[in-house]
């Protein structure tokens, strides 16, 4: 009996200190837990405000190359990757740098579902796609026309692992993006209300119109006219595949009015211009919106992008 009282004892024991261990590995583990997920709260944390700033970035372009560049025809992702880079250039800087992004920024920016493990070669397959488009620019050099081919970029480089791209802008962009402050005639517009544009003819014809706004604060609100023939609208808007005025009515010019008007900081509207019984002109009538209209486009445009 008591050999067997001695045995239980000791049985009691190695319990006792097996179970003391597996508490505190229980605790080790919390504790781990509890500093992996506030890490991941704060990266997670970090993320939401980095993509606040982005998108209260602005981008700069000069009307010049808004207005009578031949536009280089870029899908919606092709435009939004451009968009984000060109956000990332000052009004005054003198020459390019190497942009480095964070893909998970750039979609989290952008509106693209971080959470698709294809992002990282889809951006792939943008970036490869945008490097081949080109256009080709009339210029005046020493007195004589030519042709100048420019594209958006130059080069890329990811790194297997880093998430991460760097990019150079092209250096044929140089008088349409640098300098810009002292050349004058440029517009300037938030990359929130870009990346909000869902139709690629939206984003082109917001800029468009963007270009024709009053720069000087006394003239802010002031109500622009301009008048654009629609062969040469439908160029710059790369939409000349519509023939028939309806379509290109329904199809673009309707589209981008109710998304120009929903999600930017201007208000737009348009008047069909005839010639005899064919229409031939469009008159564009545009103005700033007060600032509590534009803080509601704001937010319309936070939530299209996030939802």
């Amino acid at each position: 009996m008591g050999r067997l009282v001695h045995e239980l004892g000791r049985l009691v024991h190695h319990l006792g200190r097996i179970l003391t261990s597996v508490f505190y590995l229980f605790i080790l583990l919390m504790g781990r837990l509890v500093h992996t997920g506030g890490g991941l709260l704060m990266q997670k944390n970090e993320l939401i405000e980095k993509v606040k700033a982005n998108r209260q970035q602005i981008v700069a372009q000069s009307n010049e190359f808004i207005r009578r560049v031949p536009p280089i025809k870029l899908d919606e992702q092709e435009a939004k990757l451009v968009y984000f880079m060109a956000s990332k250039i000052r009004p005054d800087d003198k020459d390019f740098m190497k942009v480095k992004i964070r893909i998970e920024e750039l979609c989290a920016t952008c509106g693209i579902d971080t959470r698709n493990g294809k992002n990282y070669s889809d951006m792939k397959n943008t970036l490869k796609k945008l490097s081949d488009k080109s256009a080709w620019h009339d210029i005046i050099r020493d007195g004589k026309t030519g042709k100048q081919l420019i594209r958006w970029i130059d080069t890329y480089l990811m790194i297997d692992g880093s998430g991460e791209i760097e990019a150079t802008f092209s250096q044929g962009m140089k008088p349409f993006l640098l300098e810009l402050i002292s050349r004058g005639h440029f517009t300037q517009a938030k990359l929130l209300n870009f990346l909000a544009l869902k139709s690629k003819y939206s984003q082109r014809l917001y800029e468009i119109l963007k270009s024709y706004t009053y720069s000087d604060p006394k003239r802010a609100y002031a109500v622009v006219i301009e008048k654009i023939e629609i062969a040469e609208l439908k160029k710059m808007l790369n939409a000349e595949n519509y023939e028939l005025f309806k379509d290109f009515r329904v199809r673009v010019l309707d589209i981008a009015m109710r998304q120009i008007n929903a999600v930017t900081d201007l208000k737009v509207s348009y008047t069909p211009i005839k010639s005899g019984r064919m229409t031939t002109h469009i008159q564009f009538d545009m103005q700033f919106k007060e600032p509590l209209d534009r803080l509601r486009a704001d937010e319309a445009a936070e939530r299209l992008l996030d939802e």
